[in-house]
């Protein structure tokens, strides 16, 4: 009897696998249509819904079935595997990518050979020893009335020391690192300084860890190294970035799970953070918003749970991991319209005019020729970003005026990075004059109306929550959806009947997302051959 199941099995992965499937082909084009029987039906839906291809204790399951059943799908959507296919589908919805560099603050590694073996910040080794080199294997025993390492041998003459004017060497201390509770590893003890306090400025004014950043002298990673990430297969490194990527995905699966419109993740409070991501903000983040440092403190090894955030926040748009992937405000425009309205700006298909032309000197993109198709929805959309920093910063810019005096009076060539940064300047002029009317105000409210400035502090929210966009949203989630389990683009057929009616659908059921994926792949499109 088992023999005959694993017949059955080979035959049905033989079949699934044939190239006849061509879902990614054209309805219009393909021809005949056929329905998927039910163990084909089983594999696409496992692969759709869990990314993998079914067990055999699944198949089997079938076989005194007449077909799928409901309470199968009904398994299947909901379930943990399908939650974590779901996360990558948001995933590449977002083309989450943050990069590495500048990003974790500082970071340790462990170094040597079989004979010494210890961690360290490799970026400060000049810093703290005046080489580019290690500790000492000997256990650090010097240290002042505060527990900073104080050097265990001045102007150390051996090794790459040797021949100049000597190396301040430290020892090893022993540390039980945030990330590992329970072991200790050695660490050179000018890293386990205390992050408090740096040195101060020429004229003596103190100036603290998190003023001066990761390269001063005296910013170690603290007793238990928390003020670092730890690079390398027994550290964190990976984890921490991980989170970073992960957040995002996490607030659209809080919103989905708990039977919230699917619109509310573009627009919610609530984050969802885990030890590693909570450590992140509080500890490890460079330039970040403020708020952001009074993060709860979890446990490291804690699970991913709801975290309430300022009102000024808005679901994933204003996630680092979000902010950071579109560093620019057109950016951040740009993957919304693209990702959750299905509207991407396109360059006109005439071109640009000459750059000589006089209508493209027009500082002013919203009305600049050949711009103006894109920019005249673009610029606006910018506004409700306009308070959070652009770059690799994640800074919420409360406090910023929308008027600087000094920025509108500085002259050509030397005007502060400030007012380049932030303020329309002349450092902007394309033509004279062409800036006189806009001099001093906040970057993106310029060349505004005064309904479009008030965007400014009503935040991303207010856009997405436009009543002219509720049904579009709501038409794109389907969309998106649909042709990623179809393998294809919906044709222009389909865009005007077959959507609509799903997008009704999904509307009336108040954009429940796991409904709208029931919804589809029950649907007869997705079972046929075509």
């Amino acid at each position: 009897m088992r023999a005959a199941t694993l017949g059955l099995f080979a035959l049905v992965i033989a079949g699934t696998l044939a190239p006849s499937l061509t879902r990614a082909q054209s309805p219009e084009i393909c021809a005949p249509v056929e329905q998927l029987d039910k163990y084909r039906y089983l594999r696409q839906l496992t692969l759709d819904l869990y990314g993998r291809i079914p067990s055999v204790e699944e198949y089997e399951r079938l076989h005194t079935l007449e077909d799928v059943s409901e309470e199968i799908i009904d398994e299947m959507i909901g379930s943990p595997e399908f939650y974590a296919q779901l996360r990558s589908y948001h995933r590449n919805l977002l083309w989450a990518n943050l990069g590495e560099r500048n990003l974790i603050g500082p970071t340790i590694r462990e170094v040597g050979d079989d004979t010494f073996r210890v961690w360290l910040d490799r970026n400060k080794r000049d810093d703290y020893r005046g080489r580019d080199v290690s500790c000492l294997d000997m256990e650090h025993t010097n240290f002042d009335t505060d527990g900073r390492a104080l050097p265990m041998i001045e102007n150390y003459l051996e090794g790459d020391c040797a021949g100049g004017e000597g190396c301040t060497m430290d020892g090893w201390v022993e540390v039980e690192p945030y990330w590992a509770p329970g072991t200790t590893i050695r660490v050179c003890a000018f890293d386990t300084q205390p992050h408090t306090d740096a040195t101060p400025r020429d004229d003596g004014e103190p100036r603290t860890c998190d003023q001066v950043g990761d390269s001063d002298p005296l910013c170690g990673c603290g007793s238990d190294l928390r003020y670092c990430a730890a690079e390398g297969e027994d550290g964190n490194y990976d984890a921490v970035l991980e989170a970073l990527l992960e957040e995002p995905m996490r607030i659209f699966e809080q919103v989905i799970a708990s039977g919230e419109p699917y619109m509310n993740a573009l627009s919610t409070r609530t984050t969802a953070m885990n030890g590693a991501l909570a450590h992140y903000y509080r500890h490890l983040a460079r330039d970040n918003d403020s708020e952001l440092k009074n993060a709860p403190d979890l446990p490291y090894n804690a699970d991913w749970q709801r975290v309430e955030r300022e009102p000024y926040h808005s679901g994933i748009l204003t996630t680092l991991g979000f902010l950071r992937r579109f560093a620019s405000h057109r950016a951040r425009v740009n993957r919304l319209y693209t990702a959750f309205l299905c509207t991407p700006f396109q360059a006109p298909s005439g071109g640009l005019p000459p750059a000589t032309d006089d209508c493209s000197q027009n500082p002013d993109l919203s009305s600049r020729c050949g711009c103006a198709a894109c920019h005249e929805t673009i610029e606006p959309a910018t506004t409700h970003w306009g308070r959070w920093e652009e770059g690799d910063d994640f800074v919420y810019l409360e406090d910023i005026s929308t008027f600087n005096d000094n920025c509108a009076n500085c002259e050509k060539g030397n005007c502060s990075n400030f007012c380049r940064t932030f303020y329309i300047t002349r450092e902007l002029e394309t033509t004279p004059g062409s800036v006189d009317d806009e001099l001093g105000k906040l970057k993106t409210i310029a060349w505004r109306t005064e309904e479009e400035a008030a965007a400014l502090d009503v935040g991303p929210s207010a856009l997405v929550n436009r009543l002219e966009y509720q049904q579009q949203i709501a038409s794109c989630a389907v969309q998106s959806f649909a042709e990623q389990v179809f393998g294809r683009e919906l044709s222009a057929e389909e865009r005007t009947s077959w959507l609509v009616e799903k997008t009704s659908n999904f509307a009336a059921n108040g954009q429940d997302f796991l409904g709208m994926v029931k919804d589809i792949v029950t649907d007869e499109r997705y079972r046929r051959i075509e």
